[in-house]
C-alpha cells in the first residue's frame, strides 16, 4: 500500500471502543487486538485534531506521535496528511493503512473519549461498531486515587456524569443502538473473559478466536509511551502483567464511606444516581455470582 487515497479504504466496519478512564478500555482493546482480523494499537485522541484550524507545533507533534505509535514511514503520514480533508478521513487512513500493514482486514481505535463523540462517529461511519466498556464507579475512583489523577471528588463525579450521561442520551436518541453501540461490564471481562470476548466479537461480526480470552501481558507499549511522551502510564505498566482479578473490589480498602456518601450526592443533583447505584449493584452481584461459582 504505497500509494494514499483521498477517500478511505473502506476496510470491514470500523470498531471503536470508549469509556471513562480506568474503566478497562486499553485492556479490552488489547484483547480484541489478538483476532486474526482486527488491527488495535495506542489511542489516537483523533477528536483533538483541529483539521480545519492552525497547523501549529502541537498539530504537528500529534500527527508525528501516531505516525510513532503505529509504526508508520514519514513519508507516507505526510502523504495522509496533504490528502485527508477532515479528521475523519486521516484517522481511517492511517489507521487503514496500519491495518493492512500488518496483514488484518479492520481496525479497532481505542480512546476513552469516544464514547463523547458517538453522533462524530456515526455520521462518518455509519457501520461503526461501538463497544462502551462500564466498571464499578467505586474502583475507578479508587485507581485514580492511586493514580493521583482527576482523583478529587468533584472532578471525578463530573468526568463520570459527563461520560455516562452522553451514553445514556445516546441509547434514547438512537433507534439503532442495540446494533451498533455494545455496552461490556468490566468485572465479566475478567472474570469470565472467554463469554465476553465471545459477545463481542458476535456483536463485530467476527467469528470466535480464542486467543482473544486469554491474555497474557503487553510489554511494549508501556516504553513507547513513556519515549515519546515522557509520560508513564499506570494503566499501560499494568497491561504488562497477565489478566487478572486483583483489581476488582479494590475500592474497599482505598475509598471511605464518607467519600462514597459524597460522590453519591453529586450524582445524584444530576440526575444520574439511579444509574450509579445500578452499576455497583451489579458488581457487587457480579462478585457473588463468581463466589458461589467457585464454593
Amino acid at each position: 500500500m504505497n500509494e494514499i487515497k483521498e477517500e478511505f479504504y473502506r476496510l470491514a466496519a470500523p470498531i471503536f471502543i470508549g469509556g471513562l478512564f480506568k474503566s478497562g478500555t486499553t485492556l479490552l482493546r488489547a484483547m480484541i487486538g489478538q483476532h486474526s482480523t482486527i488491527a488495535s494499537g495506542l489511542e489516537t485522541q483523533w477528536f483533538r485534531l483541529n483539521w480545519e484550524g492552525e497547523r501549529d507545533k502541537a498539530f504537528f507533534e500529534h500527527v508525528e506521535r501516531l505516525r510513532n505509535f503505529y509504526q508508520l514511514q514519514e513519508t507516507v503520514v505526510q502523504q495522509m496528511v496533504l490528502k485527508s480533508s477532515s479528521t475523519e478521513i486521516f484517522v481511517d487512513l492511517l489507521l487503514s493503512h496500519f491495518a493492512v500493514s500488518i496483514g488484518k482486514r479492520r481496525w479497532a481505535e481505542k480512546t476513552p473519549g469516544n464514547i463523547l463523540h458517538l453522533d462524530r462517529i456515526y455520521r462518518t461511519w455509519p457501520d461503526a461498531k461501538v463497544i462502551h466498556i462500564i466498571r464499578d464507579p467505586r474502583d475507578i475512583f479508587a485507581s485514580l486515587k492511586q493514580a493521583k489523577k482527576w482523583d478529587s471528588i468533584e472532578v471525578f463525579t463530573d468526568l463520570w456524569c459527563e461520560y455516562l450521561g452522553a451514553a445514556e442520551d445516546f441509547k434514547k436518541r438512537s433507534i439503532a443502538s442495540k446494533d451498533r453501540y455494545l455496552e461490556l461490564r468490566y468485572e465479566v471481562l475478567i472474570r469470565r473473559p472467554a463469554e465476553a470476548m465471545k459477545r463481542v466479537l458476535n456483536f463485530v461480526g467476527e467469528a470466535w478466536d480464542p486467543q482473544t480470552a486469554s491474555f497474557q501481558g503487553k510489554e511494549d507499549e508501556f516504553r513507547i509511551v513513556l519515549e515519546l511522551t515522557g509520560k508513564a502510564s499506570t494503566t499501560l505498566k499494568r497491561l504488562e502483567k497477565p489478566i487478572s482479578n486483583e483489581r476488582i473490589g479494590i475500592w474497599k480498602d482505598i475509598v471511605t464511606q464518607e467519600e462514597i456518601v459524597d460522590i453519591h450526592r453529586r450524582v445524584e443533583e444530576r440526575g444520574l444516581l439511579d444509574l450509579m447505584r445500578r452499576i455497583e449493584r451489579e458488581s457487587d452481584e457480579a462478585g457473588l455470582e463468581e463466589d458461589c461459582q467457585d464454593f
